[in-house]
């Protein structure tokens, strides 16, 4: 009896430790805003935070752009696109949530203009997942 008992608590344990990848990337982008945020990633552009959205499966990242590239004028969108597609591509570090197919979401703001947002990419499996 004492054996079953055993075996029970471990599969009771083992069960409540064990987390969803949407609650993974949910409690990772909280830890890396807490930890990093912000952090300047560029001479012009800093990372403010990164969350997840649950309902659209998207890891969002969000920047603060300064200086001379602060204007929408600065920014080619379709090159933006294609750099941070190149980007998740190339990115081992979030492997595991292009295999089950996240989104990708980078919202860049300006920091002369707050709240004004310059850019938004969102990167979906299609983009990252085709050949080029």
């Amino acid at each position: 009896m004492k054996k079953y008992l055993f075996v029970f608590t471990c599969a009771v344990i083992f069960a409540s430790c064990h987390e969803s990848l949407e609650d993974k990337a949910a409690r990772e982008a909280k830890e890396f805003t807490r930890k990093n945020c912000p952090v300047q990633v560029s001479e012009f552009i800093v990372n403010d935070s990164m969350t997840y959205e649950k309902n659209k499966k998207t890891i969002h990242y969000f920047y603060t752009i300064s200086g001379k590239a602060d204007t929408v004028a600065a920014i080619n969108n379709q090159q933006a696109k294609e750099e941070l597609v190149k980007g998740v591509k190339e990115a081992t570090s979030i492997r595991v949530y292009k295999e089950h197919g996240f989104n990708f979401a980078y919202t860049y703001y300006s920091s002369k203009n707050k709240g004004k947002k310059l850019i938004e990419v969102i990167v979906t499996p299609e983009d990252y997942n085709s050949v080029k």
